[in-house]
């Protein structure tokens, strides 16, 4: 097949209209089409950096946005393209039979699409690219654009998984073959939300299950395999959520493919959110309202989050009351060692600071960072003492300092002895004597 015969196929428009509105979307898998050019030319070559060169010139150049998009999401590097595949080249022979079999998905995409259209009638238009990766996502989105991985999407219930990482094998035979309709679905809706990617584990449960939530309504289908295990356990997966949600390094367990509690399944977050959205739709009498509400959601407002999750019923503290226990779980700083914070006359000569913590602290994380709100001269660091023997106070040695000036640091992500509580981000700020 030349090139130009699968271009022609695998670029496809679909317009779907509501209220006399249209919408087009449109689907791109021509990064497909160079990725398996560059695959065989890889394979003709024994030459390590003449690979290195095929994969840049035959496929990251010629990148859709929808690539691009997916190495900036997911940091991927080009020799890692070459590695995957050189490793696992029983899947990559599996699952490329089916790379016309994506057109066929076409016609429920845009059933999905006039569906969520007709309860959400603003809409945005998208645009589908299906990238091919390196195993580190299956669909996400940025702006507009829904990307889905194709090294997943292609994978039928005959794919070889064998020389797969474990974790991969795992993720993938739990949703193989993948319903490229629903999941294109789910990644839709997240194109129309408020961004909340970097806020607390129960933001991103409430937005990951949103789509969750509605894609599911929309198609019927059977629930995932996370919210299914929830609905059978409620009590197991809330009691284990409502402690983790104290604690700043178990995010991957609900969220990220990788839980490590006793739990043991996946994504179980998504569970979460899906429960509050469902009982928040099933308690509103005007049903497209209750839609508009949970899509325009704006996460970084307290007032219209607590609306949503304490409107829902679901979690038995309010949002208010886990805003309280968790500032009250943080550590906090107790002091400062040469001087008190605030301090106007700290002399010249100061050469160390030592922080004092309010609890015995980890030495696995720590931030330290400029605040550019804040006048004056960054707090320049020479060198990291580091901890006390009780892990209660942690120093450093600073730049020379020079007279009459103001001095500012910002420390956060500092972390309890166990991990899971950070600090707030606390600011340091003195000025120094004049001559």
């Amino acid at each position: 097949m030349t090139k130009t015969i699968v271009t022609s196929i695998f670029i496809l428009i679909f317009g779907y209209s509501c209220l006399g509105q249209e919408l087009k979307t449109k689907i791109v898998t021509s990064d497909i089409d160079n990725f398996w050019m560059a695959y065989d030319a890889i394979h003709n070559t024994t030459d390590s950096l003449e690979r290195i060169k095929i994969i840049k010139d035959r496929y990251i150049s010629n990148a859709t946005d929808g690539l691009n998009g997916m190495i900036t999401a997911r940091e991927y590097e080009d020799y890692e393209f070459v590695e995957a595949i050189l490793k696992y080249p029983k899947y990559w022979n599996s699952i490329r039979p089916n790379t016309a079999n994506l057109t066929k998905d076409r016609e429920q995409i845009e059933h999905y699409f006039t569906k969520l259209h007709e309860i959400y009638p603003k809409l945005k238009p998208t645009t589908i690219y299906f990238p091919i990766g390196v195993f580190r996502s299956a669909g996400t989105y940025q702006g507009n654009n829904v990307l889905l991985g194709a090294e997943f999407m292609l994978a039928n219930r005959d794919a070889d998984l064998s020389e797969l990482p474990e974790r991969v094998r795992n993720g993938m035979s739990a949703y193989m073959p993948f319903d490229i309709p629903l999941i294109a679905l789910h990644e839709q809706i997240h194109t129309q939300q408020q961004r909340w990617e970097h806020l607390s584990i129960i933001h991103r449960s409430v937005a990951e299950g949103l789509a969750e939530f509605i894609s599911t309504l929309i198609s019927q289908r059977p629930l995932s395999p996370g919210v299914k295990f929830g609905k059978q356990n409620e009590k197991r997966v809330l009691d284990r959520y409502m402690i983790e949600i104290f604690r700043d390094d178990d995010v991957g367990n609900w969220l990220s493919s990788k839980n490590q509690n006793e739990l043991e399944v996946n994504d179980l977050g998504y569970y979460i959110g899906y429960e509050v959205c469902e009982r928040y739709y099933n308690k509103s009498t005007d049903k497209k309202q209750a839609i508009k509400e949970l899509i325009e959601l704006d996460y970084s407002n307290d007032n219209e989050f607590a609306k949503i999750l304490d409107g829902s019923g679901f979690l038995p503290m309010t949002w208010n009351e886990i805003g309280a226990k968790y500032e009250s779980m943080r550590p906090s700083v107790i002091g400062i060692k040469e001087f008190t914070n605030g301090s106007k006359n700290v002399s010249t000569k100061l050469k160390t600071i030592t922080i004092e913590f309010s609890a015995p602290m980890s030495s696995c994380c720590r931030t330290i960072d400029y605040d550019q709100s804040k006048k004056g001269e960054f707090l320049k660091i020479k060198k990291i003492i580091g901890w006390s023997e009780d892990y209660r106070k942690f120093s450093f040695e600073v730049e020379e300092l020079n007279p009459n000036t103001n001095y500012h640091i910002i420390i956060s992500n500092f972390a309890k002895e166990d991990g899971g509580n950070r600090l707030a981000p606390y600011r340091i700020e003195f000025s120094t004597m004049k001559r």
